[in-house]
């Protein structure tokens, strides 16, 4: 096509000349697309009159001077994108539909002809322009990726568009200073409104291309001030200042006549509220976390001393807005709700816009969090002021104050469908960063405790108390392998006490049960790995008893479930095994493992005098079955000494007594546990056991690998015997 030739394109010269238009955006966005990909014989010229023309340095100029025209220049910096975007795929479309001759170049060289004669048209036109229209090439070739392998091939036509994009965004970010000092830039431009700056529409189209600028070029850019000025634009969107948007919630909602909660639909709040999710910023927000994530592990890569630096002030900062947001949303009587019925209809797209922001604000989080603790994870620190555990710690209390949302994904320890996979990523990785030193970990547990205290006295509601009760318990649970015994004893029990027979809360109440088993387990590998120094009366042994009991009492209906019974009652057991073990005095091993062999059957015997009772009571009933299973989970958590007769409480207890319908599960779970679960002397001794009762167990139950089992044993045990004259396994019975 020949321009000479072409009325539309001279046509569309005209309005591109002109301050202004009667086209809209979306017709000039076409057009441009068009003649870009078919003006011929180079579309140098063309690209020139684009990035110049004053149609669009007025819209810009406008947007920035005035508050009236919000977002205008976004629109048409990312309709400008959009052009070149589509110009890539208009011109490649073209070329591939050509046939090719002998004698005719090859597609790829065509394609980087076209692309730097696109490219030299941009120079001299206007930083923020030539970012626009370089980012839109960018992301057309990416759409190429897989036809053109340009990453690949390490082509020098994707390398140019890329500095193109790298040296437009830095001509910007000079314009900026005080963004250089980071402690200006919160001062000087996160109080003003950035929405409708140049510097923020500029991030706002960077933060689409520049994850797909190879890293080590992008080491050329500020990024102190970039990360900076990414992290102000990212906190205006929540009205971090001086205007928090949750603010004014509580004296805006009112009764409806029906008795449900109201919010006054053209209040400033709902306007301000509807300004805050349509904002080119909260739409954008998913890709300025990526950019401002990907900006923060690149400097703590390329200049660690600042990178550690600006990494604990973007935590600071929201950390700042996390807590005025929970002390917010803690006066609203939103908080107060626990049912959507209790919201009136006309209030609840009010209200969903509420939680899309609370929501958007957590995934934030969550994306910047991780990337800066990835880092803290594989680099050392270079500061002695800032270290990792002080930067987990933040974001640790970032998601304390924002635990209120969290419900809403299934908390930070769902095992199920609905979690959030990234959250528990970040939330896991937070503390075994913390849990690397013992001093920051009691001192964050110490925290928590306090905090509960304060929560009582404040008279939380009881969403938001349960829901931060039930992200400390998950804290605790994962930091009491380096938590002393005191800390435990004086903190971390009585968090726990309160909720170990309230069942109506289910997170707080099972994590209240968790955090016990991990002290029991604790306990139990600590004297498996021989740590000397853990006192003759550790805590796990003071509370063992009462724990027996309280497994049991928490074993009925809409309690405990049975698989967590069984894995409760198999792990307290195992962890009073190993009482009277961990003292510095092991001359008396026998009495230790005796002292041990004790508490284990001491908590086994409360759970069978509860199966006794429940028999006389309801001798058949899936509560008894539950009792039932729980006892045979114990199998693999008891020593030689004590497997004779926890095999005959079972087979006396459960087996048989147990009904036609059920006896097979509880067999099957059995031999599961026996052939798999148990020690190797544990197992020789059960299979033996297991052979001799056949009949009463029954026929048809796995007995095939038991047979097998002991004449191997036996066959295997009376060679060694021949060889050392010593039998293998003596009988445990005798030991008893």
């Amino acid at each position: 096509m020949q321009p000479t030739t072409d009325r539309g394109y001279y046509n569309l010269l005209g309005h591109l000349s002109r301050p202004s238009t009667t086209l809209p955006l979306e017709t000039l966005q076409a057009s441009i697309a068009h003649y870009l990909a078919h003006v011929q014989p180079t579309p140098t010229p063309f690209v020139a009159l684009v990035i110049s023309s004053p149609l669009f340095q007025q819209s810009l100029s406008t947007s920035t001077s005035t508050s009236t025209s919000s977002g205008t220049s976004y629109t048409t910096l990312q309709a400008l994108s959009t052009a070149f975007r589509h110009a890539i795929h208009l011109k490649l479309n073209h070329l591939t539909s050509k046939p090719s001759t002998i004698f005719s170049r090859s597609f790829q060289s065509r394609v980087d002809e076209w692309v730097h004669a696109v490219l030299n048209g941009l120079q001299g036109g206007l930083p923020v322009f030539r970012l626009a229209c370089a980012s839109g090439i960018l992301l057309g070739l990416e759409d190429w990726e897989v036809d053109l392998k340009l990453k690949e091939k390490e082509a020098k036509v994707r390398r140019k568009v890329e500095e193109e994009v790298v040296v437009s965004l830095a001509e910007v970010l000079e314009l900026y200073p005080y963004l250089s000092s980071a402690s200006h830039w919160r001062s000087e431009f996160g109080e003003k409104n950035v929405e409708d700056t140049l510097l923020t529409t500029t991030l706002l189209v960077a933060s689409t291309c520049l994850p797909l600028v190879a890293p080590h070029r992008l080491k050329a850019l500020q990024l102190r001030a970039l990360c900076g000025a990414l992290t102000a634009t990212i906190a205006s969107a929540f009205r971090s200042g001086t205007f928090p948007f949750l603010s004014s919630l509580g004296s805006l909602i009112s009764q409806s006549p029906d008795d449900r909660v109201s919010i006054e639909a053209t209040s400033a709040f709902a306007k301000t509220l509807t300004q805050m999710t349509g904002s080119q910023i909260m739409t954008s927000m998913a890709a300025l976390s990526r950019t401002c994530a990907l900006t923060l592990g690149i400097l703590a890569e390329s200049r660690p001393r600042e990178g550690w630096q600006v990494m604990m002030e973007a935590t600071e900062a929201f950390l700042a807005i996390a807590k005025v947001i929970e002390a917010d949303w803690i006066q609203t009587p939103l908080a107060r709700i626990t049912d959507e019925d209790e919201i009136a209809a006309e209030s609840r797209e009010l209200t969903a816009k509420i939680w899309s922001v609370l929501k958007t604000l957590l995934f934030t989080n969550i994306m910047i969090v991780q990337a800066i603790l990835t880092t803290l994870a594989y680099k050392p620190s270079p500061l002695v002021s800032h270290t990792p555990y002080e930067i987990a710690l933040s974001a640790l209390q970032i998601f304390a104050h924002l635990s209120f949302v969290l419900p809403q994904f299934g908390g930070v320890t769902s095992t199920g469908e609905g979690g959030f996979p990234e959250l528990k990523k970040v939330f896991y990785m937070a503390l075994d960063i913390l849990s690397t030193n013992k001093e920051e970990s009691e001192r964050f547990v110490r925290g928590l405790s306090e905090s509960e205290i304060r929560g009582k006295t404040a008279d939380l509601p009881s969403q938001v108390y349960h829901a931060k009760k039930a992200y400390a318990l998950a804290c605790v649970e994962q930091l009491v392998p380096v938590l002393s015994n005191d800390c435990i004893r004086d903190q971390v029990y009585p968090m726990c006490s309160s909720h170990f027979f309230d069942p109506s809360h289910r997170e707080t109440y099972e994590s209240a049960h968790s955090v016990m088993l991990s002290i029991f387990a604790s306990h139990a590998r600590k004297t498996g790995e021989n740590i000397i120094g853990l006192g003759k009366e550790s805590f796990a042994e003071q509370i063992s008893p009462f724990y027996a009991r309280c497994l049991a009492e928490n074993s009925g209906d809409n309690q405990l479930s049975p698989i967590q019974l069984s894995l409760a009652y198999a792990a307290l057991v195992r962890c009073a095994g190993t009482f009277g073990r961990n003292t510095e005095n092991t001359t008396h091993s026998d009495l230790q493992s005796r002292s041990g062999d004790a508490f284990a059957w001491y908590c086994l015997q409360t759970l069978i005098d509860l199966i006794r009772s429940i028999s006389s009571e309801r001798p058949s009933s899936d509560y008894l079955h539950r009792l039932h299973l729980a006892l045979v989970a114990t199998l693999p958590s008891v020593s030689l000494i004590l497997l004779p007769r926890l095999l005959e409480a079972i087979h006396i207890l459960a087996v048989k007594n147990a009904e036609p319908e059920k006896k097979g599960e509880l067999v099957d779970t059995m031999f599961k546990e026996i052939l798999e679960n148990i020690g190797d002397q544990e197992k020789e001794y059960a299979m033996r056991w297991w052979y001799d009762h056949r009949n009463a167990l029954g026929d048809e139950y796995n007995l095939s690998p038991a047979r097998d089992f002991v004449n191997n044993v036996v066959v295997r045990s009376s060679n060694i015997q021949e060889q050392t004259g010593r039998p293998v396994a003596p009988d445990p019975v005798s030991r008893l």
